[in-house]
């Protein structure tokens, strides 16, 4: 099959699914092709405004909430879907489709339900549309759609959500987490091995998570350091600009303090190994990603579409949700020194009901592809 995997360009939480999709499903043997969905509308305008008031929102976390909580109605939800079906992307669609000849779509974005779903109706075209919910717990209402050939959501709060605002069960699927080729491909070390690895201390270590766009203060930091905790801190990632100052005037002050920032790594995967506990913005790669080597997460600043979350670590207990930077050095200074929660946590990551596998997810987007395909277009597709 030829499949094509649509994403839009805010983050990297949405490309970075489409990719490990791609690659798994190359590696059953199909092909396929990652395209930005606003390329396929011919809307470069509509993918600047996207990508850069999301990176707005990023620097002020409190004002994403209440816009986007405000914006994600079923009202909205529908004149997307208006626009988008009275406009010129009814012919660029059109134009992107004959070219690439897709045999599947499978999108990465909730827009894939108010856009790529509408669109593909009103051209009547015999091919099924995949959404991927990438916020993992929850799904926007711009991303319900009834005609959606298949929602995938990874967890059971997030079907239950899904099918709360209107969302067939029947259309709903709980899949694995598709992890990047890197994760996929590696073996995980000990705590022990990785820090050797890595030539950090073999103490208490916290994997600070500035999230995609490397935004955030050292007031985390600052915490840490006031308190005098035999911790170390380490934050991957490429920061920002203001981030680079926080930092530089943290380390002018605190000259001992053993903070790591070896920038953009190709191996997160051992630093996840190295540490005790990720803590910061968690995008849902990123969270996934540390759950998936048991390691628990601190959440300190949740975005509208990650709301959910709190429900998700009440029932399963991996992580916390708290924006008081003072009570998150308590958590964590709570968890360090308490042998007794630290083997829960183990027990609860033995308990939980998630897959971290792209190759199963890639190979259920086939054997599905294959009784859509048969059922609703009468094609016989051979799923291997």
């Amino acid at each position: 099959m030829h499949i094509a995997l649509l994403y839009v360009d805010a983050g990297k939480g949405h490309i970075t699914p489409a990719r490990a999709l791609s690659d798994a499903l190359q590696r059953l043997g199909h092909t396929t092709v990652v395209e930005n969905l606003f390329a396929t509308v011919g809307s470069p305008m509509i993918n600047w405004i996207s990508k850069y008031n999301w990176r707005l929102q990023l620097h002020f976390p409190k004002m994403e909430t209440k816009v986007n909580a405000k914006s994600d109605t079923a009202a909205n939800a529908k004149r997307v879907r208006y626009v988008t079906t009275h406009s010129h992307a009814i012919k660029d669609f059109k134009i992107w489709f004959d070219q690439v000849k897709p045999d599947l779509i499978v999108v990465t974005h909730f827009l894939a339900a108010s856009m790529i779903q509408p669109l593909v109706d009103i051209l009547e075209l015999k091919v099924p549309v995949f959404e991927y919910a990438a916020d993992v717990v929850f799904t926007p209402n711009l991303g319900i759609n009834k005609n959606l050939d298949r929602l995938y959501i990874c967890t059971e709060i997030g079907k239950e959500l899904a099918i709360r605002a209107g969302q067939p069960e029947h259309t709903i699927r709980i899949c694995p987490f598709p992890l990047k080729t890197e994760l996929m491909q590696s073996k995980p070390l000990s705590k022990q091995e990785a820090r050797r690895k890595l030539g950090l201390k073999d103490c208490f270590t916290v994997l600070l998570n500035l999230g995609g766009e490397g935004i955030g203060t050292a007031d985390f930091l600052e915490e840490v350091a006031e308190r005098n905790l035999d911790w170390q801190v380490i934050t991957v990632g490429e920061l920002s600009g203001s981030t680079k100052v926080h930092y530089k005037l943290f380390k002018e002050k605190h000259p001992d303090f053993p903070l790591y920032t070896p920038g953009f790594v190709k191996n997160i995967q051992d630093y996840i190994c190295a540490c005790d506990v990720q803590a910061g913005k968690a995008g849902a790669n990123a969270l996934m990603e540390s759950l998936s080597l048991q390691r628990p997460f601190l959440i300190s600043s949740l975005l509208y579409s990650a709301w959910p979350t709190t429900i998700f670590f009440e029932r399963r207990k991996v992580g916390w949700v708290e924006n008081d930077v003072s009570k998150q050095v308590d958590i964590l200074q709570a968890y360090s020194s308490n042998q007794t929660e630290q083997q829960k946590m183990q027990q609860a990551f033995k308990d939980l009901p998630l897959v971290f596998d792209s190759d199963a997810f890639a190979k259920q987007i086939i054997a599905d592809a294959a009784e859509v395909m048969k059922l609703k277009f009468g094609i016989a597709v051979n799923p291997s």
